[in-house]
């Protein structure tokens, strides 16, 4: 198994009926690419505890959560580099996120 996450901040004047189209959007796009083993997505919540963060200068919560698993990296790669994925990314995402932090690994 290889895991793919990403942790995404939308632009800060990020139409809110294109974020709404992403969500709605991003269930059929993932299952209609067998690579994709399992998702997970979904937008913060903002269910607090945090105070700990701004005492220590780190940013505030980003906005969307994503996790994908794949057979192996190989198969990451074919869906990253996938003209769906590329055309979905410029449709939908290009014009929301602002930033994007992505982390992929074999889970232990």
């Amino acid at each position: 198994m290889f895991r793919h996450m990403a942790i995404l901040k939308f632009k800060d004047d990020a139409d809110p009926n294109a974020i709404d189209a992403y969500m709605k959007a991003f269930p059929g796009f993932a299952r209609s690419l067998p690579m994709i083993r399992t998702w997970y997505i979904g937008r913060n919540e903002g269910a607090g505890g945090e105070s700990h963060v701004g005492r220590h200068g780190l940013r505030g919560n980003y906005d969307v959560g994503l996790v994908m698993e794949f057979d192996s990296p190989e198969e990451y790669r074919n869906y990253a580099e996938s003209r769906e994925h590329q055309s979905f990314f410029e449709e939908y995402c290009a014009p929301i996120f602002a930033e994007r932090v992505v982390v992929q690994f074999h889970p232990s």
